[in-house]
């Protein structure tokens, strides 16, 4: 029976993991959030309460405390508005629902955003009670294929100057069109299209079926950043490195920051080696000094600048938020002023606003407590990469907390933080990469 159960699990997430970090394609076109990710998230529920056997228990548990803690911040946020004695001034910042800008109490996009977070919940509770060590293979296939048809698009735009999505179906604001040939003010259906000039070669910012090339570089970086430490097959690991470089993102920029500090703190400084690795980035940069240099500009200087659309919009649209939270009231900068109120072009302002101070930790928290946690063998190391340089994406530079792709890893980390302390329970002494605690998974998860 037991194996019975393993397998249906196993089988549904087989068929789920090609669909998670598809977000541009639609089952209804008209309905924002219907894609196939999404809706299985919610078709999870009941086939987890069915094949959960002794897990089903943490797997409510679990459900049962993210209700809890979104009930209470539903109900402190409530309570700051009620009270409040001013009215915040909507038309300054980016709102989800911008149709509406007199609403303060019980906005629309509170529910609508709920059902999104709801999703979230469901995606990382069924990773972290079902995760078995074999789902690497299909993570890996999954976020390679996804990679090769982002590349595919952009040799595509580069042999006939067209766009080459020809499965997306959402519908994308015009602010999506930059250099769309034909372009227009009308909104663009079927994919988003953004292009880059390196030195005068056009090329299309690779974001395969998701919006944009930022939320490709959040969705794909902690896949690269584990099965590049984790992975034998090369190939794969190379296809979506090569992916994250072609979306020309400053989001991916960060993550490579961010993932090299933390090597470095694990491998230390080998001088013979770092002299060597400097010896190669000095050749490559004279070699390619034009291309890299402007293309540096474009993903760095002028967003901080703010000498672009994307810089400027960015830091507006901070700076309107911090504004907004800092005139609020104490209810409200503790809480926020509603769950789903505004998204900025960041995840930092925007759970400031919407969740407040509280909230803030409580999300960062959440990303980062694994990686406080995690042991440092290869596995361990390669997951507290992904917790911390998803947290710094998001809080830099990208607001979406619905993506699927990225609570992944998160979740796989706290199945190897929960594993690990399981296994230093029993002592057995088999340290946490060793075939001994791999075997030993299903049998403890089964126990308890």
């Amino acid at each position: 029976m037991k194996k019975s159960i393993s397998s249906h699990a196993d089988l549904y997430y087989f068929i789920w993991v090609f669909a998670v970090p598809v977000t541009s394609v639609l089952l209804v076109p008209t309905i924002q959030g219907t894609t196939v990710g999404y809706i299985m998230c919610f078709l999870s529920l009941p086939l987890a309460l069915a094949w959960g056997g002794a897990s089903r228990r943490r797997y409510i548990n679990f459900l049962v405390a993210a209700a809890v803690i979104w009930t209470i911040f539903f109900l402190a946020s409530l309570l700051a508005d009620s009270i409040a004695t001013y009215e915040p001034d909507f038309t300054k910042v980016l709102l989800i629902d911008d149709s509406d800008v007199l609403t303060f109490i019980l906005r629309k996009s509170l529910f609508t955003q709920t059902i999104y977070l709801g999703a979230v919940v469901l995606y990382a509770a069924y990773v972290y009670i079902f995760y078995k060590p074999s789902w690497q293979q299909w993570l890996l296939a999954s976020a390679a294929i996804f990679a090769a048809y982002g590349i595919y698009e952009v040799i595509y735009f580069i042999v006939t100057g067209q766009p080459g999505d020809f499965i997306s179906n959402r519908s994308f604001g015009s602010e999506f069109r930059n250099g769309d040939p034909g372009a227009g003010d009308e909104p663009l259906n079927g994919s988003s299209f953004q292009w880059v000039d390196i030195h005068g070669f056009h090329m299309q910012r690779l974001k395969s079926l998701t919006g944009e090339p930022s939320m490709y570089a959040l969705s794909m970086f902690p896949f690269w950043a584990y099965f590049n430490a984790t992975s034998k097959r090369r190939l794969p690991v190379w296809i979506i490195g090569a992916s994250l470089i072609m979306s020309t993102s400053s989001t991916a920029f960060i993550g490579y920051v961010v993932y090299s500090l933390i090597r470095i703190r694990k491998i230390g400084f080998h001088p013979i080696k770092a002299m060597v690795g400097a010896l190669v980035v000095c050749v490559v940069a004279y070699l390619a000094w034009d291309y890299i240099g402007d293309l540096f500009q474009q993903m760095i200087i002028d967003k901080m600048d703010g000498r672009n659309v994307s810089g400027a919009e960015r830091s507006g649209f901070f700076h309107a938020s911090m504004e907004m939270w800092a005139g609020g009231s104490l209810g409200n900068q503790l809480f926020g002023i509603g769950f789903g109120y505004i998204r900025s072009t960041d995840l930092f302002s925007t759970l400031l606003v919407n969740t407040g101070v509280v909230g803030l930790i409580l999300v960062s928290t959440l990303i980062l407590y694994p990686a406080f946690r995690l042991d440092w063998s290869t596995e361990g190391m390669a997951l507290r990469q992904c917790c911390v340089t998803t947290w710094v994406m998001m809080m830099i530079s990208v607001p979406e907390f619905s993506y699927l792709a990225p609570w992944t890893f998160i979740a796989i980390a706290y199945a190897r933080v929960r594993t690990v302390k399981l296994a230093a329970r029993q002592g057995n002494g088999a340290l946490p990469d060793s075939p001994a605690v791999n075997d030993r998974r299903l049998t403890v998860r089964s126990r308890l």
